[in-house]
């Protein structure tokens, strides 16, 4: 493949650091003690103490002062507001999370902190906040995104202005979303999908077919008990008998007020998981369910009133491609997820290791953990990584949302296709790598921290 991205040098190098780690400028020390306050005095003086740099110019420097005052705002907020209150060693039924998850979203959307001009504004406080929310409980932040941008943030990127209706009663949240493309029998390979979309002409509608149980669609979060509507992929099939390949479709799945099934589709909940018991992750099979010829996301490809399908696109990889946008937006997602999970473990084991001692030179004189070279050794590297993987991401987020704006603006560039290619590419290479990196590195910060950190109070054991 083409190499799209040339390593920046020079000004170049400057612009696009400062573009994702913005200078600290010339903030004095009043307003930098204003924006980050001392830590409280406790066991962990002496380190701080023997530091060569100021963290407050650090922290100002990776994140700059805009984002740090976000944080801050959403923090206090969850803070003080009593429906986000946790007791220590809390340990409710599956059924008591879900509804105490659900109302936690129905409370951030009335916050609104993320709203789409926002986001639109300025992508990276929007990433913050995304980042802060699932720092009190992805499963929280996994409901509140699958609705509001997997669904939304799809009918808005896939649809055009007749669509634009749903996104409205999303944010609203008169109707909730989830994103269903995965089947029980596939998964990452989506132009394998088996569920149809045959068009009646004469009826001018859709009709929405799951073949048999595999063609089931599976794991889909939300679905379980709560949404409504799903962004729903299918092979999509004209008059003539001809397959157009993987489309969505915006798919009533349960009724607004009653949250009963509509005809045709059977949807449930798939159980209990190993974790993340806040999402209702569900299922869906469809037997004849009709929906109008306006339900496809019609970005892509559409169907003419009598039957013809229409395409911008020359080339059916391109347009494939294209279709499966928010596929790469949701892998880098995964891939900040995943240097966020990082990010909590090591504060947790590090700080843990300054203030544990163990042995010494004398029996009343014990040294800390963090001395020992193996602990040093076990951790210090996962740090190192933390930092560039967090840049990294920062920067393949930042080409993610120059990509979802030339789609919005419908940029037919060999740039703009190439660019969808790299994406794709870096994204599936990067979840990969920084789920596998968070993962031996929880698990190295686990041991390190001897029987404590096998502690269910401990927050990487999720």
């Amino acid at each position: 493949m083409q190499k799209l991205y040339k390593s920046p040098e020079g000004p170049q190098l400057e612009a696009e650091m400062s573009t994702i780690c913005p200078e600290e400028g010339s903030v004095d020390k009043n307003t930098l003690d204003s924006l980050l306050q001392d830590f409280p005095s406790g066991p962990l003086d002496l380190y701080r103490k023997k530091a060569s740099f100021s963290w407050k110019e650090l922290a100002l420097f990776w994140d700059g002062e805009e984002i740090i005052k976000v944080k801050h705002n959403v923090f206090r907020i969850l803070e003080n507001d009593p429906l986000f209150a946790r007791q220590p060693g809390e340990d409710i039924s599956v059924e008591k999370y879900r509804e105490l998850t659900f109302l936690r979203c129905k409370r951030l959307f009335e916050y609104d902190f993320l709203t789409l001009a926002d986001i639109v504004q300025d992508p990276l406080n929007g990433l913050a906040v995304v980042h802060c929310l699932g720092m009190y409980d992805w499963s929280l932040l996994s409901v509140y995104s699958l609705t509001k941008l997997m669904f939304g943030g799809t009918v808005l990127n896939s649809g055009s202005n007749r669509h634009h209706q749903f996104v409205e009663k999303v944010i609203n949240m008169e109707i909730f979303g989830c994103f269903a493309l995965t089947e029980l029998s596939h998964g990452s390979n989506a132009r394998a999908m088996r569920t149809t979309a045959k068009y009646d002409p004469e009826t001018k509608e859709f009709i929405i077919n799951s073949p048999d149980f595999e063609a089931a669609k599976f794991w889909i979060g939300n679905m379980g008990k709560t949404a409504t509507h799903a962004v729903v992929f299918a092979q999509l099939e004209t008059p003539n008998g001809v397959c157009q390949g993987l489309h969505s479709f915006i798919v009533q799945i349960r009724d607004p007020k009653t949250l009963l099934a509509m005809p045709g589709v059977m949807v449930g909940d798939i159980g209990k998981k190993l974790g993340l018991n806040g999402i209702d992750n569900g299922f869906a099979m469809f037997h004849n369910v009709r929906i109008p010829r306006e339900n496809l996301l019609n970005r892509t490809g559409d169907v003419t009133p009598e039957g013809t399908y229409t395409t911008s696109f020359k080339n059916s990889n391109d347009r494939f491609g294209a279709s499966l946008g928010a596929l790469s937006s949701g892998r880098v997602s995964i891939t900040g997820i995943a240097t966020t999970n990082l990010k909590l473990c090591l504060t947790i084991g590090i700080r843990y290791s300054a203030v544990r001692r163990q042995f010494g030179p004398t029996d009343h004189d014990e040294i800390p953990l963090l001395e020992y070279q193996l602990q040093q050794w076990r951790l210090i590297p996962y740090v190192a990584a933390t930092y560039a993987l967090d840049h990294f991401f920062k920067s393949l987020f930042m080409n993610s949302v120059e990509y979802q704006k030339g789609i919005l603006m419908k940029d037919k560039s060999d740039r703009q296709a190439k660019l969808g290619k790299e994406i794709h590419a870096l994204s599936s290479a990067s979840k990969s790598l920084c789920s596998w990196t968070a993962q031996f590195g929880i698990q190295e910060v686990r041991e390190a921290c001897g029987g404590h950190g096998y502690l269910a109070g401990k927050c990487y054991y999720q």
